[in-house]
């Protein structure tokens, strides 16, 4: 385990298995046997999310580079639309794909799944979708849930009893009042009170009302933008002393450094790790990586690190993808669940003008009984 971690502390980044990965299974007859090994990578590189796809798919070009490891990657675009994502991913396994990173989008990840199944490989899609995973179908995204479990789980651990959420009417603020409700049954703390507003709120004079005649010690804001820069403030200038908390979305220079957020405390993969990956990203291509580029950039070295294992067939079979080790890489450690769905070992930061701060690190193991 420590050579493991010793070894993503390096220059050059890349998942690597904690442990040896297990025995591997036959690759499917279908693909050519010479040797090599193909990755089909799928990422929206036009529509209106085509500078995303390409700062992607430019990441993945790093870890290519960066890992050394003989895998031919296999780009195909699939705009915005879930059709032409299926015929990209027909594309790669007509060239002989062992597995398949992406799509990005939701709706994209059932026809790439369907294919890819037909043809029995594995799809690591960058969906936050949990309904999608499954099957042959893993999800190396940054999870909501994961991020409210580690917080109110940090909060639990500070004495904190009584957790309030506001967020959006949304599809997002349904999941986060979901995870939220789970999380204060885990840690054993009192039902949180939720309150969800309208997408167009301007004026946060109710949210103040309810939640000076609420006794909480945090209140978690599940929000970006310019809604976040209405609710938050308020908590200050209405008297309310309760903790600010956020969620993953908080993950961003733009947001983080907000002079409101000042002392505030949100859940996400340890900054420091990537910032090697992000210095050399600007140096090459002229400016920052978007957040999700690591994502990109960890499928890739992931799938280099299960093909240097010693053994035959297909390294991206289900077994491996799921060694309950997991795996390190430079968002920390990850592993996929049974279900398919990502697993993080998360910081707890907090947001400063100047960057954020690490309040308790990110677990380097599996072991803790968080997980």
């Amino acid at each position: 385990m420590a050579a493991a971690l010793a070894a993503c502390a390096q220059t050059v980044p890349r998942p690597t298995p904690i442990t040896q990965a297990p025995t591997l299974g036959p690759a499917a007859p279908t693909r050519p046997d010479d040797g090599v090994l193909r990755v089909g990578l799928l990422l929206p590189l036009s529509g209106g999310s085509a500078s995303l796809g390409e700062a992607m798919q430019r990441a993945a070009q790093m870890a290519v580079f960066d890992t050394g490891t003989q895998v031919e990657l296999l780009p195909r675009d699939t705009g915005d639309n879930p059709a032409t994502a299926g015929e990209a991913a027909r594309s790669v396994i007509a060239q002989g794909a062992d597995i398949i990173l992406g799509p990005l989008f939701s709706k994209s990840v059932s026809p790439v799944a369907q294919q890819a199944r037909s043809a029995g490989i594995n799809v690591v899609a960058f969906s936050t979708d949990t309904a999608q995973a499954g099957g042959n179908v893993f999800l190396l995204s940054f999870l909501p849930q994961q991020a409210v479990d580690r917080i109110v789980g940090y909060g639990a651990s500070q004495g904190m009893r009584r957790f309030a959420l506001l967020a959006p009417r949304s599809a997002y603020g349904q999941i986060v009042s979901r995870a939220l409700t789970e999380a204060a049954v885990k840690y054993n703390v009192e039902a949180p009170v939720v309150e969800l507003y309208d997408s167009k709120l301007s004026d946060p004079t109710e949210l103040q009302q309810k939640l000076q005649a609420t006794q909480v010690d945090a209140v978690i804001v599940a929000d970006v933008g310019n809604r976040l820069s209405v609710v938050a403030p308020m908590l200050g200038y209405s008297g309310i002393t309760a903790k600010l908390m956020g969620t993953g979305q908080w993950d961003d220079p733009q947001v983080s450094r907000q002079s409101y957020l000042a002392g505030a405390w949100y859940a996400a993969p340890d900054p420091t790790r990537r910032a090697d990956f992000e210095t050399r990203y600007a140096q090459q291509f002229g400016g920052p990586p978007p957040r999700l580029a690591t994502l990109a950039y960890d499928a890739v070295a992931l799938t280099a690190s299960l093909a240097s294992q010693p053994a035959g067939g297909n390294p991206f079979n289900t077994t491996a993808l799921q060694d309950p080790n997991g795996f390190v890489g430079i968002d920390g450690i990850f592993r996929f669940g049974p279900n398919g769905l990502v697993q993080r070992g998360l910081a707890v930061l907090e947001a400063q003008p100047t960057g954020p701060t690490v309040v308790e690190s990110a677990p380097d193991s599996f072991s803790g009984a968080a997980f």
